[in-house]
């Protein structure tokens, strides 16, 4: 009678279920423990390097954004600069303007007139002239180095102030320099912002 007690109660541990409204319960052996132990460990593991992944890729998205701030090749270029009063310049001379009103990227350095390229890419820039004194005009030539980019005309030939304009676009490296020079004859420019000079990053290359 007592071994029969103990071989009951060892089956209904082992294969008994027990049923109850629409769900069931299966009491499982030892062996069947331990793999659902495992397979509990192994899920743990598994979303310990997803905890792990996540973390790893918010702090690279907080370099990067980082990066983009402060890195030159990826934040954005561009610059702003007016002439404030009226200026005399001598042919050939390069034209400084003193206003700077944007300078991103810090490429435009007023104190040399120069627009050093801080990165290689698609530019565009703009010249607008009003150029001062009786019968008097001037070529104004944007330049890259020693080579001529484009040029355009400005003058006040006794009927009238004549503006100048010119936008193009061109292709740059790094560490280009770009500036304004006079050409034909010496002249004056209007201040109060008559006179500007523009430059912007369209396009980054290589």
């Amino acid at each position: 009678m007592k071994y029969f007690f103990i071989i009951s109660l060892l089956c209904i541990l082992g294969c008994c279920k027990v049923r109850g409204n629409n769900s069931s319960l299966l009491l499982t052996s030892n062996g069947d423990i331990n793999a659902v132990l495992f397979r509990l460990s192994e899920e743990r593991e598994r979303r310990l390097l997803l905890e792990n992944d996540v973390q790893l890729l918010t702090l690279r998205y907080a370099q990067l954004q980082r990066t983009t701030n402060q890195d030159p090749v990826l934040s954005p270029v561009g610059f702003v600069a007016k002439l404030s009063v009226n200026t005399n310049i001598q042919n050939g001379e390069v034209l400084k303007l003193d206003k700077v009103e944007m300078n991103e990227g810090n490429g435009y350095i007023p104190a040399s007139g120069v627009f050093r390229v801080p990165v290689k890419g698609m530019h565009m820039f703009s010249i607008t002239a009003m150029t001062r004194g009786e019968r008097k005009y001037v070529h104004i030539r944007l330049m890259n180095g020693d080579q001529e980019s484009t040029r355009l005309f400005s003058g006040d030939i006794g009927s009238g102030r004549m503006v100048g304009a010119v936008t193009v676009p061109a292709i740059l490296n790094e560490n280009d320099n770009i500036f304004i020079k006079a050409s034909v004859m010496p002249a004056g420019f209007y201040g109060e912002y008559f006179t500007s000079f523009t430059g912007l990053l369209i396009q980054r290359m290589g």
